[in-house]
């Protein structure tokens, strides 16, 4: 897969995501994993805590699709790269939280991941 052109409103979402803190990502994230009425039940270091979780559960194949991916060898716009990222991750999560997911690992690094 090679890069492809992102639609405005893509890239207004991966900007979004990305100028994000990463303690908002993941809560949103567990939002996403708690399904509806989490934001009324949840506490916040809970829906974070899944979030966490999720990575550990999917950490195999996130590294499967993103470690050593020609397209990520020169990470160089941030909001493009989240697109990137979110698309190659498109299969282990939905499309929204492929943004969320994307960002949260960019603001880890790929190394994070990858190393």
């Amino acid at each position: 897969m090679t890069r492809r052109d992102h639609t405005p409103d893509e890239l207004a979402l991966a900007a979004a995501d990305i100028a994000r803190t990463e303690d908002d990502l993941l809560l949103d994230l567990g939002l996403a994993l708690a399904g509806p009425g989490a934001a009324r039940d949840g506490d916040a270091d809970d829906l974070r805590g899944r979030a966490n979780n999720w990575f550990d559960r999917n950490r195999d194949e996130l590294k499967k699709r993103l470690c050593g991916h020609p397209d990520l060898d020169r990470l160089t716009d941030a909001a493009l790269d989240t697109a990137a990222v979110a698309d190659l991750i498109a299969g282990t999560t939905g499309k929204p939280a492929a943004y969320t997911v994307a960002a949260i690992i960019l603001k880890r690094g790929l190394h994070w991941l990858c190393g």
